[in-house]
């Protein structure tokens, strides 16, 4: 019998669709809190307004405890998570995220985008995804429903199911280990998830995610070890591991219940290293299958 491990932690390729519609401008749909507006040729910012128009290359900025929601033409939101700055890009469905986290919803069939951040870029493709900066580069990349495909400049890809998640490097050559997460901690206490007016249009393929990995959990056939991934894998992954995923608005962290030398021996890895890797966060775990 198979029995997957969640470590404690908090995101294939392809490019997006050919007829997926330009992502060059939104409207703000919701403020909350310190939201502003710097658009193109100015230089100073001024606080977003509801209905506002942002296009290519306006940047948004939050602060402390802020958030904002923007809708596009075709229907793609994107929500700002606390002390992000962003921007879309004028082609290609790109996005610059220079700190920060995002999430973004594309309705099936719409295409995703590419996002840019920290000397990192990648063709992000999938329904309902998070991504966020990495301090020391490169940004991290969570499906929360559905499947989800990253793929960077040289061809090299990840496919990602529902609860899994990437860290994409700086240089743009290369990823970590796809990690899977307790998606049910990340969504419990995300607010790029809970945090508006309005539920998302994909909350009940979520929800039906993390039903899915929280009957596992009930059934034995996958375990919780509430290790943080910055402890699990120390040297493997950016140095903030998923500590800044949505800005630690999710969860906090179970005592642990294996230490990572108990679960690298459970996998047969034997060193704190292992080929594995690990995820990251307070309270969200990585996954790993033994057998």
């Amino acid at each position: 019998m198979k029995t997957i491990i969640l470590l404690a932690a908090l995101l294939s390729v392809s490019n997006p669709p050919i007829q997926a519609a330009q992502l060059t401008e939104s409207t703000v749909t919701e403020i909350i809190k310190d939201v502003n507006l710097l658009p193109s040729g100015a230089t100073t910012t001024a606080p977003a307004k509801m209905n506002e128009l942002v296009k290519a290359p306006d940047r948004i900025r939050t602060g402390a405890a802020s958030r904002a929601e923007l809708t596009a033409p075709d229907k793609t939101i994107t929500r700002v998570g606390a002390n992000t700055v962003f921007s879309f890009e004028g082609k290609d469905r790109s996005v610059n995220l220079e700190s920060g986290s995002l999430l973004f919803h594309s309705p099936k069939g719409k295409g995703g985008g590419t996002i840019k951040s920290g000397g990192a870029s990648a063709a992000v493709l999938g329904t309902t995804l998070i991504v966020s900066s990495v301090a020391g580069g490169g940004f991290k990349v969570v499906v929360l429903e559905g499947t989800g495909r990253a793929t960077l400049a040289n061809g090299r890809s990840r496919r990602l199911k529902a609860g899994q998640l990437v860290f994409v490097l700086p240089g743009g050559t290369d990823f970590s280990e796809v990690l899977n997460i307790n998606l049910g901690r990340l969504i419990a206490g995300s607010q790029l998830v809970g945090g508006f007016s309005k539920e998302l249009p994909s909350r009940t393929l979520i929800n039906r995610a993390v039903q899915k990995q929280d009957k596992d959990l009930a059934k034995g056939r996958a375990t919780d070890t509430g290790v943080k991934a910055d402890d699990y894998a120390a040297g493997r992954m950016p140095a903030n591991g998923l500590d800044a995923m949505d800005h630690v608005s999710y969860g906090a962290a179970l005592p642990p219940t294996l230490t990572p030398e108990q679960v690298f021996q459970l996998g047969g890895g034997g060193q704190a290293n292992g080929p594995q890797g690990g995820p990251g966060g307070a309270g969200i775990a990585p996954v790993k299958r033994i057998r």
